[in-house]
């Protein structure tokens, strides 16, 4: 039986994320995201959640939007003509995917934890998990934390609709 003590009324809306930080046991503080992380998590109704966090600073990987779209499409004169940009992009996405994360599927809410059921993620391991995190919600502020490899992940949000 699932019981909760906060409706799912509570977590609807848009949150925009504030600060992410880990707490070692000797109460170090690191930033994995740095100091400025960029993100959203979204709440619906329905049960369903979104949430995106990436670095604020990450490189842009050098191509035009139509080249990303085209990548498999490029013909030996272009790729002669622009072999170091092609051989230096597949590092810089790399890099640029090791500062984002994204993942969404439905959520349920369980006393003070809410339980996110991954459906679609950037990292396919992640597809078919539960992430389950602790919560604490007053106002427009979502805390969101998780104990894991022995640091205390802390998530804060601010509601923005």
């Amino acid at each position: 039986m699932t019981h909760s003590i906060v409706s799912k009324d509570a977590f609807v809306g848009t949150w925009k994320l504030v600060e992410m930080k880990s707490v070692d046991k000797e109460q170090k503080i690191s930033y994995p995201y740095g100091k400025n992380p960029v993100g959203q998590i979204i709440y619906t109704q329905e049960g369903y959640m979104s949430a995106s966090i990436m670095r604020s600073n990450r490189l842009n990987l050098g191509l035009s939007m139509e080249e990303i779209q085209n990548g498999r499409k490029v013909s030996k004169l272009e790729l002669i003509t622009n072999i170091l940009k092609y051989i230096k992009a597949p590092f810089i996405y790399s890099q640029a995917a090791m500062n984002y994360i994204s993942y969404s599927g439905k959520y349920e809410i369980r006393d003070n934890k809410v339980i996110h059921d991954v459906e679609v993620s950037l990292i396919p391991d992640m597809i078919g998990i539960n992430l389950e995190r602790n919560f604490e919600l007053s106002e427009d502020i979502l805390v969101l934390s998780k104990l894991f490899a022995g640091n205390t992940f802390y998530l804060t949000w601010q509601r923005v609709s």
